[in-house]
């Protein structure tokens, strides 16, 4: 009979809420993600790749499908979920961009109008 084996990667949650951190590590978080984001606005993808990589390390979640976290900034609740950003629904309020996680999708999908 075999047994059954479940990888490291595979046991690790998809998501994490930022306030289910202790605070310090999600400042931490933050700062890591900030600081991506600044080296993306310059393109500097090798620095941004290598912060959400340590990002992904320090709150301890499965490998986001192409290596990039986003956080959740959903209008419609608080929600400070962080997440695979290949499963993020974009929208724009205006000329303000706006990221939903998947759980804000199924629970109050926004539309905005054009």
């Amino acid at each position: 009979m075999a047994n059954a084996v479940i990888s490291r990667a595979h046991s690790k949650p998809r998501e994490i809420k930022l306030h289910q951190l202790p605070a310090p590590i999600a400042d931490q978080l933050n700062q890591l993600l900030d600081q991506a984001d600044q080296h993306a606005e310059r393109r500097d993808l090798a620095a941004y790749a290598l912060l959400h990589a340590q990002a992904v390390t320090l709150i301890g979640i499965r490998q986001p499908t192409h290596g990039e976290l986003a956080r959740c900034t959903c209008q419609a609740c608080y929600c400070d979920t962080v997440f695979d950003e290949h499963q993020a629904r974009y929208y724009l309020d205006g000329n303000v961009e706006f990221i939903q996680c998947p759980g804000c999708v199924d629970d109050h999908l926004i539309h905005v109008d054009d």
